[in-house]
């Protein structure tokens, strides 16, 4: 199966994924509202974190290229390496799991005077840390099964976390008890559950891949040791939007203001206004949600699908099957990313509302919501961009450059994110981030070339130049749609403008004979088949 093939079976199941999110969100955000979930938000992202790095992120990044090549070389001595590699991976987690409940043990008993919605958060966590171990070897199986073609399982382990929560708070919530503070504790019991059912769905496809999970206590072995030499870096190198992101939420949970501290903060004899307001990490995370589903539905799917490809050229040392794959593949994401883009500044609010809006969550919580993922928005592209062009770098088994322009780039965020929050509140904290991505994948991207003698500039020009016009088109369709339909509900307004955006763009692709056009259709790429 090509990777194109690929990638739109993971965006299908992908796709599935988000709607189940989005209305997972808005089902959240009406019964507890922005201000109660801003403090489930931050001991969720812990496990969302450790997949990153430790799953889907850093050790598969680390692990495909080194497993593709044991399998050219001797299948066997590959799967006992798979063996080896999960076993270390849980014993690893079981520590951090057990290290991080000690920690908030500790905190229960020697500060349990702090306030009651600071103990919620920690009390959330503790709950929630063992979904950290399920996860990321959930994550872990899927890089190692995308290696074998088969993408099913790990793209859709994520539709059980969804309809978990979604079916945890409908039905079983009131048995927490009688008050949102209470029943919120349901989220993070079904989030644990879903860990459970998550890993179970992965076993069929393992077993038809051949490769067995049982615990193998070898850990002396040189591709083992290579895997883990590569992925200490890879833990920056990948997870760089996650650790901007976990930055961004925490920078708005220590500077916004609430009715236990005030509205204002004394520095130097100064009294400072906060510049952000209690509720703001809610506000970053369903930012976060409505622009990570086009990055999940393309910008991952086809990062995901290609990886296997760009290693096996790797290992073959074919630089002009390589070249030809990722410039399809940069291709692809400029003509999915940049009217993904467009369309998402274009319907933000309208999206905000009717996913979110109602009940606990008010018009006021729209519009900052709206207005943080105006900025997020900016950066679509650069994100989809990152998740292909740092693969390019792993499938070399080079992990030492992307960490070094990660880590400038985590220092540039923070700069930024200190600096703009106080003109744009979270929209700043926003824009940081889309800055810091599109550095990245610039210098990335100018490095790479360099190094490799990869050729990408290939039809690249007037692919952009194509891509940008066909976007001007359907964002004046969309807009000339909304307009059209002022008086009318929001739905209507948002139904119809993406219809109209759709419409626009697929035939404008047609007249302007964008060649990724016809490849997303056909899912055959023109490019070196296999040696």
């Amino acid at each position: 199966m090509h990777f194109i093939s690929s990638a739109r079976l993971i965006s299908l199941l992908t796709l599935a994924s988000r709607i189940l999110g989005l209305i997972r969100d808005g089902l959240m955000s009406r019964v507890f509202g922005a201000t109660l979930l801003h403090y489930f938000y931050i001991p969720f992202l812990i496990p969302n974190l450790s997949r990153r790095i430790f799953g889907e992120g850093a050790l598969s990044a680390a692990l495909i290229p080194v497993y593709t090549e044991q399998l050219h070389k001797d299948p066997k001595l590959a799967k006992r390496l798979a063996q080896s590699v999960v076993t270390l991976l849980v014993i690893i987690l079981s520590a951090l799991t057990l290290v991080g409940l000690g920690l908030i043990g500790a905190y229960w008993n020697f500060f349990s005077s702090q306030g009651e919605k600071t103990l919620l958060m920690f009390n959330l966590a503790a709950i929630m840390l063992p979904y950290m171990i399920l996860i990321c070897t959930v994550a872990a199986l899927g890089g190692l099964l995308n290696v074998h073609h088969h993408f099913t399982a790990p793209a859709a382990a994520p539709i059980l976390l969804n309809l978990a929560i979604i079916i945890g708070v409908i039905c079983f919530r009131k048995y927490f008890g009688d008050t949102p503070e209470q029943q919120i504790y349901v989220i993070a019991v079904s989030v644990l559950i879903a860990g459970v059912l998550q890993l179970a769905i992965q076993i069929p496809a393992l077993a038809k891949a051949g490769i067995s999970i049982r615990p193998r206590f070898h850990f002396s072995d040189a591709p083992l040791k290579k895997i883990f030499c590569l992925m200490a870096p890879m833990i920056i190198g990948l997870a760089t939007v996650q650790i901007n992101t976990l930055m961004d939420s925490l920078i708005a949970l220590y500077l916004s203001s609430s009715p236990e501290r005030g509205t204002t903060f004394t520095l130097l004899g100064y009294t400072i206004n906060y510049p952000v307001i209690e509720g703001s990490v809610t506000y970053l995370f369903y930012a976060q949600r409505c622009y990570q589903f086009p990055l999940g539905l393309f910008g991952i799917a086809l990062a995901t699908a290609i990886f296997p490809t760009l290693s096996k050229y790797a290992v073959k040392k074919d630089i002009a099957g390589f070249s030809d794959t990722l410039a399809q593949g940069l291709r692809m994401v400029l003509y999915i990313g940049l009217p993904a883009t467009a369309g998402m500044i274009l319907v933000r609010t309208l999206l905000v509302h009717e996913i979110f809006e109602g009940r606990q969550f008010t018009a006021a919580d729209t519009a900052q919501t709206s207005w943080t993922l105006l900025f997020y928005s900016l950066g679509i592209a650069f994100y989809c961009l990152q998740q292909l062009i740092v693969r390019a770098y792993y499938s070399f088994q080079d992990s030492v450059t992307p960490v070094k322009v990660a880590v400038r780039m985590v220092a540039v965020n923070f700069i930024l994110n200190l600096t703009l929050i106080w003109f744009l509140a979270t929209g700043g904290l926003a824009l940081s981030t889309a800055i810091s991505a599109a550095l990245q994948v610039t210098i990335l991207l100018i490095i790479l070339t360099r190094r490799y003698q990869l050729k990408l500039t290939e039809n690249l020009i007037p692919t952009l130049i194509k891509t940008i016009l066909a976007t001007a088109i359907m964002t004046l369709a969309g807009y000339a749609t909304l307009h059209a339909l002022n008086e009318t509900s929001a739905l209507i307004q948002l139904t119809f403008s993406v219809i109209a955006c759709s419409i626009s763009y697929v035939i404008a692709s047609i007249i302007l004979k964008i060649p990724e056009f016809k490849v997303l259709v056909s899912g055959s790429p023109k490019v070196n088949s296999d040696k």
